[in-house]
């Protein structure tokens, strides 16, 4: 198992333990942004999720389309 060394912290929003993992969530990606970067940012992950999805299904159309043959 590959080991990571320390992240950097950003500017941490929440901080808790789930047993002996420290987690750290931070919001650094969008506290400096304006609402027409956030809005670019939403659409690009939301094309990219489409995008990701009509793969999949290609993907399993063209599985069960094997097996059936």
């Amino acid at each position: 198992m590959k080991k990571y060394g320390p992240v950097p912290d950003g500017h941490v929003v929440k901080d808790y333990y789930i047993g002996h993992t420290h987690i750290k969530i931070c919001d650094d990606c969008y506290r400096d942004k304006t609402p027409e970067e956030l809005e670019a940012q939403r659409q690009r992950l939301s094309d990219l999720c489409y995008e990701l999805l009509e793969k999949q299904a290609r993907r399993e159309a063209l599985e069960k389309a094997s097996a059936n043959a």
